[in-house]
This record gives C-alpha cells, sequence and structure tokens, in this order.
C-alpha cells in the first residue's frame, strides 16, 4: 500500500490547477455574463498556478518526467554510466538544497508583504518553490540510494 507521500505532490498540484481554472473561468462569466468581474480571481488563480507549477514541478521530477539528454552517458560502460548517475544524483542534492534555502529566505523576507486583492501575505505564494525544492531534494535522495544499492547489487552478482 502506498503511503500519503506518494500521493501528495500530484494532489496539492491538481487541486492547484483546479483552483486555478475555476477561478480564471468565474471570472470571465462574470465579467462577459453579469458585467460584474470578481476582482480577487487574478490573484487567486495567479497563486494556484505559482503552487501548481512548482510542486508540479517537484511531482514530474519525482517520476523522472522532465526531459533529459543522456544519450552520451548511456553510450559508456556500465561502471562509469552508474558512478555519473551517482555524482548526478549528489549534484543535484546539492543544488536542490540550496534552492531551497533561498526559497525559504525569500518566503521569511515576504511575510509582511500583502497582495492587494486578497490581503494574504506573499509568503504564502513563495513557500511553494521552498516546499518544491525541498521535496525534490528528497527525491535526489532518494535516487541516490536507489542508484547505490542498484551499484552493489551489480557487483553482488560479479562476486558470485
Amino acid at each position: 500500500m502506498k503511503n500519503i507521500r506518494d500521493y501528495l505532490e500530484i494532489t496539492v498540484a491538481g487541486a492547484a490547477m483546479v483552483v486555478a481554472v475555476l477561478a480564471t473561468f468565474m471570472n470571465v462569466i462574470c465579467r462577459y455574463c453579469f458585467n460584474k468581474p470578481i476582482y480577487q480571481a487574478e490573484e487567486i488563480a495567479t497563486t494556484a498556478f505559482v503552487w501548481l507549477l512548482f510542486i508540479g514541478a517537484s511531482a514530474c521530477f519525482k517520476e523522472g518526467a522532465h526531459v533529459g539528454i543522456d544519450c552520451i552517458v548511456n553510450m559508456l560502460p556500465e561502471k562509469i554510466h552508474a558512478a555519473v548517475k551517482m555524482i548526478t544524483d549528489i549534484l543535484l542534492i546539492v543544488f536542490n538544497l540550496m534552492m531551497a534555502y533561498m526559497a525559504v529566505t525569500i518566503t521569511i523576507s515576504a511575510k509582511l508583504k500583502l497582495t492587494s486583492a486578497l490581503r494574504i501575505s506573499y509568503s504564502f505564494i513563495d513557500v511553494a518553490a521552498a516546499i518544491a525544492f525541498i521535496f525534490m531534494a528528497i527525491h535526489s535522495a532518494e535516487f541516490l540510494i536507489r542508484d547505490m544499492k542498484a551499484v552493489k547489487g551489480v557487483s553482488g552478482k560479479e562476486a558470485e
């Protein structure tokens, strides 16, 4: 049975997409049918889109759905290929942790800045990036562990 973390990112990203589409749709209907636009709808849609973008990127990263150009790496011998994968995993951990740190810094600095229509803190919008990069760092660590186990499995078979 899968745990909640397996579905968390895709559920949050999906919910954000639904909110963004509904806010935009309702605003269009109200504006053109009733001549009464919903002034907060743009902020709602934009905020939801930011959450969709970052959390969705993390969900795609987890599933390996981002574009990668690995044709040269795939031509390397198996041991070197495995080493390159692990080095890449380590670099991704470092990069994602640095980005998470910067996103947390931005989130904290935006605490007192409020949006114009909804009057919510920009920290609520900015924290999506911090959460996404933390998740991506965790996924990178999981990839590293997986790749290390794969190398152990291959070298364990060779020893037999």
